[in-house]
């Protein structure tokens, strides 16, 4: 497909907008810039100023009014499955401890009962799924490959959301791809980290296979743990780093 420059433009300004409104630049509650203020900053054209506008409140983080014009709206409001608003949300210094702690709750919430049910139902093909992407983490533990293992990780549990069958569970997929590529990078990026896991991914893998929904279960749970104690560790020795920086 031939490099459109005005899909290029549409997506820069886009792509900025989301962060500000993210980030709070834009406070909820407050107007919006006008069409011709948006014109005038990012030096485009009122059809790609309305193409913006119509995503972002498509995602529900604009709102047009009668009497206020557009408005930015609560974050509450906000299409938090969408790729795009949590990776804005992401990068956001504000929200990202939130959606750090929420995407850890509900993984804890609906990777292990997953678990659970692909113990029970998965078929012999997408078993094999599951054990080429367990395969190919031992490979790139192997190699020390941070982006291979960062990709495999992310398939190993993406392989079980889809071995559900249940396409409420299999819809996290692609919402969670942003952010699990987050948490996987910490744990991937210090490659002793990674290995270290590896024995609670193949627990949950070996469970799977042997049809036992609760080791299914409980290994899922261990493995969402040991990556949760890591951002943990990250976290706390990020702050520190500030910390001795400002002194």
């Amino acid at each position: 497909m031939p490099d459109n420059p005005t899909v290029r433009r549409s997506a820069s300004v886009l792509e900025q907008l989301g962060t500000d409104i993210a980030s709070g630049r834009y406070e909820g509650g407050e107007p919006f810039p006008t069409e011709a203020e948006l014109m005038a900053t990012y030096q485009v054209g009122r059809s790609t100023v309305r193409e913006v506008i119509s995503v972002l409140s498509g995602l529900g983080m604009l709102q047009a009014t009668p009497r206020r014009g557009t408005i930015v709206t609560d974050r509450t409001q906000w299409n938090t499955l969408s790729r795009d608003v949590l990776r804005w949300l992401m990068h956001s210094k504000t929200h990202m401890p939130d959606i750090l702690e929420a995407i850890d709750e509900a993984r804890r919430i609906f990777e292990p009962a997953s678990a659970a049910l692909v113990a029970k139902r998965a078929t012999r093909r997408q078993i094999i799924e599951i054990e080429t992407a367990y395969a190919k983490m031992e490979d790139a533990a192997a190699q020390g490959n941070s982006e291979a293992a960062i990709l495999a990780d992310r398939e190993f549990h993406f392989a079980i959301l889809k071995a559900t069958g249940n396409p409420i569970l299999e819809a996290f997929d692609s919402a969670l791809d942003t952010v699990l590529g987050l948490l996987f990078r910490v744990t991937a990026s210090h490659m002793q980290n990674f290995r270290a896991n590896l024995g609670n991914h193949l627990e949950i893998l070996e469970a799977i296979r042997a049809g036992n929904a609760e080791a299914a279960e409980l290994a899922m749970l261990k493995t969402i743990e040991f990556t949760s104690s890591k951002m943990k560790c990250a976290k706390l020795i990020g702050q520190e780093q500030r910390k001795e920086v400002k002194a």
